[in-house]
């Protein structure tokens, strides 16, 4: 009994030591973690690679449209939302004091061409006058250095019987001038009563007409009920600017006519007293003194020609001068009445109006930060999206592009679009640090309802796109420089994957190209973290690319 009881103590001794063995090896030696690999399959589908940015709606066109000068607003013929064609007119401004500057600057053009004229006709005179002060002097040292002959004797007579005759000539136009200058200044008196009989007679009309079209609550000026007696009354008064001007001309005609005359009778006069001077020096032997007196008169006569012509040159260059600055101030001050009417540049919708009627049409603008005018035309047909990229990407970015477009304030809407321009100058902020980035502008089509001007909009771009192609997911690469692997996916469990290279084309958002490497259907393991479990506070590590066992089998 002694020796079974040993023998059972012993068993139980040994089965005790090899259960805290057992024990203690688990404790130190834990068996491993069993994980299950997430696995992606190789197969033929597209990869495409995208960059988004958030933006804004806005119009593809918006214009600012001002007065040329600042006046008040007269009429005002839009409100904002109109629809305007291009050349419409939008506004007018009081043109009244811009017109009688444009008729004060009409007069001083004709004035101006009228002084071209009297001086041209100044210098004629004048030459003529040289001309015959050169000749008596040529003359005169003919006759000088020649003696009289009988011949010359009898020509003498009768060249004071000529000249004598000339006088009573020159008198006579001299009195025909003055006569013809009276009755040009009669004519020009009685020219002036007609200009202001009709101009009266128009202002007569108009004085009645335009209380009737002011009591119908219409504008006198451009409302055609009085359009003709506005048209009688400016016509009567340009009229009597051309016929001032010509008259002016006439009178100025008529006075150097009368001048011209009385030089003539003087000049006459003149030379019959040098005639007889001259015959009587004639007649006796020349003195040299006398020779060469005559000849010093020849070089004056000329000197004083020259002299003449010379300062006549110098006035026609002021006056032609005077002519342009009357010319130019004309041209300004018909801008001026021009600008006093506003027109639509391009057809579009009002969308913003400064000034109402009697305000200063300079006083303030319409519009935002981007466009401001006295009225601000928009095209609200064709929208268009800016929207800010990152230098990153917008290197992959070009015109021509296609966009999808979404609006934050439009549920489950979209449009599409394409890039029309990318802004070569960068946009750079600094907020927490610098953000580069560049404006791209998308236009929009078939964008839908209630988008407006303002509005929020996500816009993305495909870059890049490779249809049909072998592809896996991106996760399942290792990158280590310039070199790409995958991890096969092991065929039975509890073994390792083989890591193999593979050549990668397209890298798209989610899934990358395999040109090289794989073949359709392969399996490929994803990049994953290693899981753990602990025994009795000791850490044990999975095994890598392990599997569970099947149900009903030991760990």
């Amino acid at each position: 009994m002694f020796r079974r009881r040993n023998i059972i103590l012993n068993v139980l001794l040994i089965a005790g030591l090899v259960a805290i063995g057992f024990y203690g090896y688990r404790t130190l030696y834990p068996k491993a973690v069993i994980t299950v690999a997430r696995t992606a399959t190789v197969s033929v589908q597209d990869v495409s690679t995208t960059v988004s940015a958030s933006g804004t709606v806005q119009p593809s066109l918006d214009v600012g449209v001002n007065f040329g000068t600042s006046g008040i607003v007269k009429t005002l013929n839009v409100k904002v939302g109109d629809k305007v064609r291009k050349g419409e007119l939008l506004a007018t401004t009081d043109d009244r004091s811009v017109r009688l500057a444009l008729l004060q600057a009409t007069i001083s053009e004709k004035n101006a061409e009228a002084a071209i004229s009297t001086a041209a006709q100044t210098l004629i005179s004048t030459d003529a006058t040289n001309d015959q002060a050169i000749t008596n002097a040529q003359n005169a040292l003919t006759k000088l250095t020649a003696g009289p002959t009988a011949a010359t004797l009898d020509t003498q007579v009768k060249a004071i019987a000529s000249q004598q005759l000339a006088i009573e000539n020159a008198t006579a136009s001299y009195n025909n001038a003055l006569v013809s200058q009276k009755q040009v200044e009669d004519n020009i008196a009685l020219n002036l009563i007609a200009y202001n009989k009709v101009i009266d007679r128009a202002q007569y009309d108009w004085d009645q007409k335009c209380p009737t079209v002011l009591a119908m609550g219409l504008d006198c000026v451009t409302n055609t009920f009085s359009r003709t007696q506005v048209l009688a009354l400016q016509d009567a008064q340009q009229a009597k600017v051309v016929g001032e001007t010509k008259d002016a001309q006439s009178d100025a005609a008529a006075i150097l006519a009368v001048d011209s005359a009385r030089r003539s009778l003087l000049n006459a006069q003149a030379s019959l007293a040098s005639l007889k001077s001259s015959q009587a020096v004639a007649n006796q032997p020349a003195l040299q003194i006398d020779i060469e007196t005559a000849k010093a008169n020849i070089a004056a006569a000329q000197r004083a020609k020259v002299n003449a012509q010379n300062a006549a040159a110098a006035q026609a260059v002021t006056l032609a001068s005077s002519l342009e600055t009357a010319k130019a101030q004309l041209e300004n001050a018909q801008i001026n009445v021009d600008n006093t009417k506003m027109y639509a540049p391009v057809s579009a919708t009002v969308a913003a109006v400064a000034s109402a009627v009697g305000m200063n049409a300079g006083s303030t603008t319409a519009g935002t930060t981007g466009t401001s005018g006295f009225i601000v035309l928009t095209d609200l047909t064709g929208l268009q999206v800016t929207a800010s990229f990152a230098e990153a990407d917008i290197v992959s970015l070009q015109v021509g592009q296609q966009a999808t477009i979404t609006f934050d304030s439009i549920a489950d809407s979209s449009a599409t679009g394409e890039v029309i321009s990318i802004a070569p100058l960068n946009n750079t902020s600094t907020g927490g640090g610098s953000v580069t980035s560049y404006t791209v502008t998308f236009s929009m089509s078939g964008e839908p309802d209630g988008v407006k001007p303002g509005m929020t909009a996500q816009v993305s771009v495909m870059t890049a796109q490779s249809l049909s192609v072998l592809a896996v997911t991106s996760s399942a690469l290792t990158q280590r420089g310039g070199n790409y692997t995958v991890t096969l996916a092991p065929t039975k469990v509890g073994i390792a994957g083989v890591r193999k290279v593979v050549t990668v084309g397209l890298k798209g958002d989610t899934v990358t190209e395999i040109t090289s490497g794989l073949k359709e259907g392969d399996k490929v393991e994803l990049r994953t973290s290693t899981g753990t479990s602990a025994s009795s506070g000791f850490p044990v590590g999975g095994i890598r690319g392990a599997r569970l066992p099947p149900a009903g089998m030991g760990g």
